[in-house]
């Protein structure tokens, strides 16, 4: 249970809120790079409560501005692409990826573009996504993910959106214990093998390790096989969560990047060293095949939920006839079950043993946020408040049938990680010197 005063910091991520201001110290995905063609139309953009606008110029730079023309407020959204700038359609006003006035053909005197400058902020390209930092002075390490390193035949970049506060789609990811039950029965197309270890038993054991970045969250299933499944989830506060896979040659990073204090957009970063696009693409085809929807990959929720309709077109026929939820994937029901209340009134909860690790996530949020309104580093970014010194490479989730005496937290971070490490080493080397992709820095 939250207080009244306590669920508004935790839920607002506006202008004028002090999770607002530590939110814009971080790297933060906000379109794919594909969404963004040489010299072809800006894109709208919304983040933390704030508008902006974004366009890549003819040689491929990218810049990223608030959307308010200096001069007199138009949108830069409506502007014209080319001459490597963008060009604002009221009166002509032309800035470049820096945000630099370079013409203004309604002012006579020469020197008034030196006087104006457009709002502009460092804009990174990794992993098949933009990144945008938005604080003042310089920005953190940029994380150098596991998928950076990857070809772009063998990783993607989704993002998918939900009308919901951001807190509730990032306790869903860190929340273990509704998995066996929640997604009692995903569809044959996307079987997670996870699900299946697990059936039938619901309460797991759980334990919190503290980490630089945030913390791990174990949790432990008895099987009736005497084994165990163990799934380990990485947090890095505030916003990323690295969920387990039960293959040791691929894996997953989630963001939920708060849009506003309604709305979130989902981001998933996945990598396969076996699989490619090829094989994504027919996964997308079976489940078209079986009546979901695919859409593409600039909003991959679009079609999961009807969201025209008050249940969200869940299926009560389905239920009666034994279906647990009634929704038709892993995605439409983790997605209903965090818009059912766009913003929750943490005030009238009561957890139980399950949910130590939402508790533990609220203990370290509200811990980083009293810190940094004293003056403190970001919540996340490690002992330097920088990123430095967090090993992003090396950081995955853990989803394992192990022997019940096994020491977790040793092969979560010893033994799995140098296994994993030793896999993408021979993979990248299979692959050649050029495997690894080359981020770019833009102004």
């Amino acid at each position: 249970m939250l207080s009244a005063a306590d669920n508004d910091r935790y839920n607002d991520v506006e202008p004028g809120s002090t999770l607002h201001d530590m939110a814009r110290r971080y790297w933060l995905p906000y379109l794919r790079s594909e969404a963004l063609e040489p010299n072809g139309p800006p894109k709208k953009v919304e983040l933390l409560g704030e508008k902006f606008v974004s366009f890549r110029d003819g040689s491929g730079k990218v810049g990223f501005f608030e959307e308010q023309c200096p001069h007199r407020g138009a949108s830069l959204a409506l502007g014209r692409t080319g001459d490597n700038a963008l060009t604002c359609i009221f009166h002509g006003w032309k800035f470049d990826v820096s945000g630099t006035c370079i013409a203004a053909p309604s002012e006579s005197n020469p020197r008034f573009c030196s006087t104006v400058k457009v709002p502009a902020f460092p804009v990174r390209e990794a992993g098949g996504a933009l990144w945008v930092y938005l604080g003042p002075g310089e920005p953190p390490v940029f994380p150098e993910w596991e998928f950076c390193l990857l070809p772009p035949e063998h990783r993607r970049a989704r993002v998918g959106y939900t009308d919901s506060n951001w807190t509730q789609n990032l306790e869903t990811l860190l929340d273990s214990a509704h998995i066996g039950l929640l997604h009692a029965q995903p569809v044959k197309a996307e079987i997670n093998e996870s699900v299946v270890a697990i059936k039938g038993v619901h309460a797991p054991k759980l334990s919190v390790v503290d980490t630089p970045y945030g913390f791990q969250a174990y949790s432990r299933r008895e099987r009736e096989d005497g084994q165990v499944y163990l799934r380990v989830t990485e947090y890095l506060a505030p916003f990323t969560v690295l969920n387990g896979s039960m293959r040791t040659d691929e894996g997953r990073v989630l963001f939920m990047i708060p849009i506003n204090n309604r709305r979130t957009a989902f981001w998933r970063f996945e990598w396969d060293m076996v699989h490619t696009q090829e094989w994504w693409k027919k996964q997308s085809i079976e489940r078209g095949a079986l009546g979901l929807k695919f859409v593409d990959h600039d909003d991959f929720l679009h079609n999961s939920l009807d969201r025209g309709r008050e249940d969200f077109g869940q299926n009560r026929e389905a239920m009666k006839l034994g279906h647990w939820s009634g929704f038709k994937d892993l995605r439409a029901e983790d997605a209903a079950v965090a818009e059912s209340v766009p913003i929750v009134d943490r005030t009238k909860e009561h957890l139980g043993a399950s949910d130590l690790v939402i508790a533990k996530m609220r203990q370290r949020f509200f811990q980083g946020l009293d810190e940094f309104e004293r003056g403190g580093k970001p919540l996340g970014l490690g002992p330097n408040g920088d990123g430095s010194g967090i090993a992003y490479t090396d950081l995955r989730g853990t989803s394992e049938v192990v022997a019940p005496d096994i020491d977790q937290i040793e092969y979560h971070n010893v033994e799995l990680r140098e296994e994993r490490k030793a896999l993408r080493r021979a993979f990248l080397e299979a692959q050649g010197a050029g495997a690894a992709i080359k981020e770019r820095q833009h102004a």
